[in-house]
């Protein structure tokens, strides 16, 4: 499999860092997950957008060049040289500078790897079954809105949630409310009334989230960004998650609550 390492492609069992790089000291730096479909990225103007969001606020600015019209057609050029259509991929920022937790330089650097992917956004045939990870919380920063490097939390809510049989499962903020799931932006349905944890409440500020959002205005739906606490999650009738890569995933049960499907099979008919 071919990458991009600044521009040039290398293969991906190539060395590109030591031990001593600030990627494997600190993690220091943030990504962004992508999928391309015949091979044109996706709602690249949502992810670009939070890209530049994400390089001012950690001090990660991004050259000249680097532009969006420059992603878009290397990843698409990435995509034709492995030999896809279709692909899932992430783009790596890291500062590229020496020094321990203060760094001598905030020059950036980015490295672009991919999988082959799906055709299109397929909706699941059987419901995620959730659990619910609270033994850490989402901090209550800038830093939660974006897909950080020093991705811990998520990595022991993915272990919990294997260990435990649960597909998935959701986090809580400092207030005791759902954030969102460990890899995903989460909606709940009651009739007409779509309800999703607001960017106060900490959670990913997500690409297809945003795209949900707004496709569903759109479809004359009364949507709601606002504070959701687990019992308006157990009395939900419907729930859903979003990501860039799934688009949307319908949930099955949590806890003692079942839900329904249909409107949220409707939704993703009339938005794919």
């Amino acid at each position: 499999m071919l990458i991009s390492n600044n521009g040039v492609l290398t293969h991906s069992d190539d060395k590109l860092f030591c031990v001593s790089h600030r990627i494997t000291k600190y993690g220091d730096g943030f990504f962004e997950s992508i999928k391309l479909f015949n091979r044109k990225p996706q709602l690249f103007q949502l992810h670009y957008d939070r890209l530049i969001r994400a390089s001012k606020l950690f001090h990660l600015p991004m050259k000249d060049k680097w532009t969006q019209v420059f992603f878009e057609e290397h990843l698409e050029w990435l995509c034709l040289k492995n030999g896809w259509s279709n692909a899932r991929c992430r783009i790596v920022f890291y500062r590229d500078s020496e020094g321990f937790y203060t760094p001598n330089s905030d020059r950036a650097g980015f490295v672009i790897e991919m999988i082959e992917g799906d055709k299109s956004y397929v909706l699941n045939d059987i419901g995620f079954k959730m659990g619910a990870y609270t033994q850490i919380l989402k901090a209550s920063n800038f830093t939660s809105f974006f897909k950080n490097l020093s991705s811990i939390n998520y990595v022991l809510a993915g272990i919990y949630a294997r260990d435990n049989k649960f597909d998935s499962v959701f986090l809580f903020n400092e207030f005791g409310n759902i954030s969102e799931a460990f890899n995903a932006n989460v909606f709940l349905i009651n009739g007409n009334d779509v309800s999703t944890p607001a960017l106060s409440e900490y959670c990913v500020d997500g690409v297809m989230r945003q795209h949900i959002i707004l496709s569903l205005k759109n479809l004359d739906y009364n949507i709601f960004e606002t504070s959701i606490s687990e019992d308006d999650l157990l009395q939900a009738e419907e729930v859903f998650l979003t990501n860039a890569i799934r688009g949307i995933i319908w949930v099955e049960s949590y806890k003692q609550s079942i839900y329904d499907f249909k409107k949220v099979f409707a939704i993703h008919s009339q938005i794919f």
